[in-house]
């Protein structure tokens, strides 16, 4: 029997806005399973809703309210979409239909499910799917909801179980993954982050800490000892807690680079042993996990350039990306093309960035990818005053302009044995296609 969820059983045509997001998209595939109709919408195609398509999704490219067919019955929505000016949301609100957030219709999911979500400010995605393939692995059959397609899940980015193990990506942003009922919660890291809608740090933390009273008595928290926001959190903590730290975890045998995919290792195998006997199983599946997509993803290679894509959008994760490619790919020329993600982020964390590309030899930034930006936060900051910021202490970072003139610069700079990383959480792997496929 699928994963209950009570809009499965109350409905027979579901419409998804933002359906080619990352994680709504595994709702939708969710539905498909248990027979009912998916339609829905998104600004761009990608490869989730060209998947979505092949397996009987009805998907329309551009946001109209005529995308709403008369025959939906329920409206699930993308926290990326404006609800004031979406022609789709609000056409559900003037017809009265019920509509739920994609993380409201995740919690429900929790609801029937042990759940345990995976949070933090990094590693969030790569962790869960670890977990998802330990406890695969170790034969206790979860459910598994990741921030990104996994190859070991069929390139989907949900894997479907029959136990009651819920395993899941838990977003902070606008305190999402407090919809859960979490059974135990792995909290990898918290630093700042999502400042247009957190006031402060404090602010910031205190969302981790209502989701850790959430937990049970009879429940868990894995956290990094490391972190003292993550250790000041763990206090609120009703359940058993487990400490997981950098210089004590167990060291192990991965197929994945970088320092911090161990710590995150030993995160999902720390919570792994919270719900399996079978250990010896768990861990062969963590050191059997090859990665996700746009987490270090291998994309090919052309006349000797190799081409790497990387969701990377926050200093402390750019830092650390850049230093595992250099460190497995030492003798490679290390070629970064960064698009900074939102105005608000690149302004207010301007002075982290600055610091954050050290291991790459050339950087080129093409734009800034807006996303829920005010016209006062892109008056504050550009692509250009950043390339400034950084030059002062890199010694090569230019002004990619644009997609395509980015595409000219790399044809005229790349040569073979350099390794190229396009990085950032918007569109930017585009510019690593057309460099291979060009």
């Amino acid at each position: 029997m699928l994963p209950e969820l009570e809009m499965l059983d109350n409905f027979r045509h579901i419409h998804f806005i933002g359906i080619g997001g990352s994680g709504i998209s595994a709702l939708a595939y969710l539905a498909m399973a248990h027979g009912l109709k998916v339609s829905g919408s998104d600004i761009a195609e990608n490869p989730t809703t060209e998947n979505l398509k092949k397996e009987g999704a009805i998907i329309s490219i551009g946001h109209k309210k005529e995308n709403l067919s008369p025959l939906a019955e329920l409206v699930i929505y993308s926290e990326a979409i404006n609800k004031d000016t979406n022609p789709e949301y609000l056409e559900a609100q003037k017809k009265q239909m019920p509509t739920l957030s994609y993380f409201k219709a995740l919690g429900q999911l929790s609801e029937h499910k042990k759940t345990i979500v995976v949070a933090g400010t990094h590693g969030k995605t790569t962790t869960t799917a670890m977990l998802g393939q330990a406890l695969i692995s170790a034969k206790e059959d979860p459910t598994v909801v990741v921030g990104s397609r996994v190859p070991a899940f069929d390139n989907r980015n949900i894997r479907m179980g029959h136990s009651q193990l819920l395993v899941a990506e838990g977003c902070e942003y606008r305190r999402s993954f407090l919809n859960f009922k979490p059974f135990g919660v792995v909290l990898l890291n918290c630093e700042l982050e999502h400042i247009d809608y957190y006031k402060n740090e404090k602010d910031y933390v205190s969302a981790y800490r209502e989701l850790v009273e959430k937990i049970p008595k009879k429940g868990f928290l894995v956290f990094n000892a490391d972190d003292p926001n993550c250790v000041a959190v763990s206090q609120s903590c009703a359940g058993k807690k487990m400490a997981v730290s950098a210089t004590k975890s167990e060291k192990l045998n991965l197929k994945i680079p970088g320092k911090f995919n161990q710590l995150n290792a030993s995160h999902a195998l720390k919570a792994a042993e919270q719900v399996t006997e079978n250990m010896n199983l768990a861990r062969r599946g963590i050191e059997n996990f090859t990665g996700t997509a746009r987490r270090m993803e291998v994309k090919g290679e052309k006349d000797g350039v190799l081409i790497i894509d990387d969701y990377g959008h926050h200093p402390t994760e750019i830092k650390a990306t850049l230093k595992a490619l250099k460190e497995k790919y030492n003798g490679r020329r290390l070629i970064c093309v960064f698009q900074p993600h939102q105005y608000s982020r690149t302004h207010e964390l301007l002075g982290h960035f600055t610091q954050a590309f050290t291991d790459a030899d050339l950087v080129i930034i093409p734009n800034i990818f807006e996303a829920r930006d005010t016209d006062e936060d892109k008056t504050k900051i550009s692509a250009e005053k950043l390339v400034e910021s950084i030059g002062k202490n890199h010694p090569d970072c230019r002004w990619g302009k644009d997609f395509g003139t980015t595409g000219e610069m790399l044809k005229k700079e790349a040569q073979s044995g350099d390794l190229i990383v396009t990085m950032g959480a918007g569109d930017v792997y585009q510019i690593g296609e057309r460099f291979r496929f060009s």
